[in-house]
């Protein structure tokens, strides 16, 4: 049992079913619509100035960390209602576990439930700060992106790069939302097998936990490509959009958009 116990601390450690799983509610998805990206808006408004890309940027941004907020909200009121649920969980196992003589291995059992479900909530809260950071990568690769367009740059390559991160991201927030809100139970069948028993609910979180970090790499990667693919645009760093600061007799002056 004790061995149990130091696994998932190793587990949890790395940062990272099946037995007694409830299945996870549907969640809500924040779809991203069009014009909620900086390329849609610089497609849709050709001569865009400088102020006008800045303002419109910032925009979208709150608008990306709005529904970041909404998620975490989402996934905070489950966990409030499922709270009743995982309390009738606890004491459906005391019950369980009332047949196994060993005071001390009850309280074992006990103590790794509670630290599986404790687990659970640490790692997809790391999964998820880990995708907001992902996300707003992309932000900033899709506003050096829309930049690019803006300067009759060829980005056909990059949008489609943006787009396969994009979906990436959906994907995972799926199912980081989804794991968010499992709850995990052991069997218990006899004091013989209370190890094995035990031992399935670790591999089961371990397992999922595993799944998960498996989409929160593919969105990475997704970033990487489309970083890398953008990277390939001549002199993408140096090219500038018109700003509106001048009178129009004296002309358009430009400055670098960061």
């Amino acid at each position: 049992m004790k061995k149990i116990a130091v696994s998932l601390i190793v587990l949890a450690m790395m940062a990272f079913g099946t037995v007694g799983l409830l299945a996870a509610q549907k969640p809500t998805i924040l779809p991203v619509k069009p014009g909620q990206n900086i390329l849609d808006e610089v497609k849709q408004k050709a001569g865009m100035t400088k102020e006008e890309f800045g303002a419109k940027r910032a925009e979208l941004k709150n608008l990306m960390e709005q529904k970041q907020t909404e998620l975490r909200s989402q996934i905070e009121t489950k966990r409030e209602q499922l709270k009743s649920q995982i309390e009738a969980k606890r004491a459906e196992l005391k019950t369980r576990l009332a047949k196994i003589k060993d005071e001390n291995k009850r309280q074992i059992v006990e103590r790794i439930h509670n630290q599986v479900i404790e687990l659970n909530k640490r790692m997809t809260d790391h999964f998820l700060n880990v995708l907001e950071k992902l996300e707003k990568i992309l932000e900033r690769i899709s506003s050096r992106t829309a930049k690019a367009e803006a300067n009759g740059q060829d980005i056909n390559a990059v949008k489609a790069a943006i787009t396969e991160a994009t979906n990436a991201i959906v994907a995972s927030r799926t199912a980081i939302q989804n794991q968010a809100t499992k709850i995990y139970v052991p069997t218990i069948n006899t004091e013989n097998t209370l190890k094995t028993d035990v031992g399935k609910i670790r591999q089961a979180l371990y397992n999922d936990l595993m799944a998960v970090q498996k989409t929160v790499k593919a969105v990475q990667e997704a970033v990487r490509k489309a970083a890398t693919t953008l990277a390939q645009i001549p002199k993408v760093d140096e090219l500038e959009i018109a700003t509106s600061t001048a009178p129009a007799s004296e002309g358009t002056t430009t400055q670098p958009i960061q």
